[in-house]
């Protein structure tokens, strides 16, 4: 099977099935699936092998840390459209420096984590200390993104062996 056929395949099935578990069984813990999603897209972008989970996920977290903060600083700043953004442009550039540890090396993730961690929030309203299931940005970005981390992983496995290869490496060439 030709790769970008079998890539569809697998991301589509397992993306439908958590779409339904998100907003079915699993609706209760409020688990975000653009940020499922856009962990699997850091697995990827991190190289799309085994290899590449942790710093992906890792990254992953250190953004969403970097998001909780501006968005403590953003309710601290009393409204002050200066001060809000001074303090997304410090955090950004904050998280962005965590590149210089080597498990945190994943850019892209870093970013893609601050950035949905601080959507959620803004468009939610969520308290940035509210570390509850479903409700908190902390807690829900963590688990949504290393589930997509992980399906991620399942998928380039998956995609490896529809298209003949016994190696996840085989997703990453795309």
């Amino acid at each position: 099977m030709k790769l970008p056929v079998a890539l569809a395949l697998v991301i589509g099935v397992i993306g439908a099935i958590l779409t339904w578990l998100y907003v079915g069984p699993l609706a209760a813990a409020g688990l975000f699936i653009p940020a499922t999603f856009l962990g699997a897209a850091s697995y990827f972008t991190a190289g799309g092998t085994t290899a590449s989970l942790v710093p992906s996920i890792a990254s992953n977290i250190w953004g969403i840390i970097g998001g909780v903060i501006a968005l403590l600083l953003v309710g601290m700043s009393g409204g002050n459209t200066l001060l809000i953004g001074l303090y997304v442009g410090i955090m950004t550039a904050i998280v962005i420096l965590g590149a210089l540890v080597p498990l945190l090396s994943h850019v892209p993730g870093t970013v893609l984590g601050f950035a949905t961690t601080a959507a959620f929030g803004l468009l939610t309203s969520a308290a940035a200390l509210d570390f509850a299931l479903g409700t908190g940005p902390f807690t829900v970005m963590v688990l949504s993104f290393v589930i997509g981390n992980l399906y991620g992983w399942v998928s380039s496995l998956l995609v490896g062996r529809l298209v003949g290869s016994p190696s996840s490496d085989t997703a990453a060439a795309t």
